[in-house]
């Protein structure tokens, strides 16, 4: 009888620890899991944050450098575009940002920093890119002659700025739009 015993305090450690082990890995695989998270969720704030600066710099860009005489074109020339329904031949309403080649090699877009001399972003795989799409003219202001013959110059202008960040992978991107008026 005494060794019967011996025996069944054995198998019963040996189920123990296997109980154990498959715990700890449980926890180890959680651990992981949440690791990727706080990273996947890092890099997307990257990518916002990089997206966002993208923005201001256009922005910045349309203040000191965009006129009623620049060359928006349909073709997207250098990031200055005329948005699809505005164009005469084939009017569309797809989005411009869908359709374009947000590449540097492109020409389709302008690079963060190009027209304005901000700094490289630290820790984005690739600096963000914007382009800026001019609008329709903006209807007078209510009480205001909506004459003709009035100083185009003196009226706002509407631009739609997308601006495309990307986070410390590449695969990582935000894509922000915003709708800028110059008066």
């Amino acid at each position: 009888m005494r060794c019967a015993d011996r025996g069944f305090s054995l198998v019963t450690i040996l189920v123990m620890m296997v109980v154990l082990v498959s715990l700890a890995l449980a926890g180890m695989n959680s651990g992981l899991v949440q690791e990727r998270m706080a990273g996947n969720a890092r890099d997307r704030n990257l990518a916002l944050q990089a997206a966002e600066a993208a923005l201001r710099d256009a922005e910045a860009d349309i203040e000191a450098n965009l006129t009623t005489t620049s060359a928006f074109v349909a073709a997207c020339t250098g990031g200055l575009c005329l948005p699809p329904s505005m164009t005469s031949v084939s009017p569309t309403s797809q989005p411009l940002w869908q359709t374009i080649d947000w590449s540097a090699t492109a020409n389709q877009s302008r690079a963060y920093g190009s027209a304005t001399a901000a700094t490289a972003l630290p820790g984005v795989s690739s600096q963000p890119r914007y382009l800026i799409e001019q609008l329709p003219p903006l209807a007078p202001a209510s009480g205001t002659s909506a004459n003709l013959a009035s100083a185009v110059d003196d009226a706002p202008m509407a631009f739609r700025i997308t601006a495309r960040g990307v986070g410390l992978r590449a695969s990582t991107a935000v894509v922000l739009q915003a709708t800028y008026i110059k008066r």
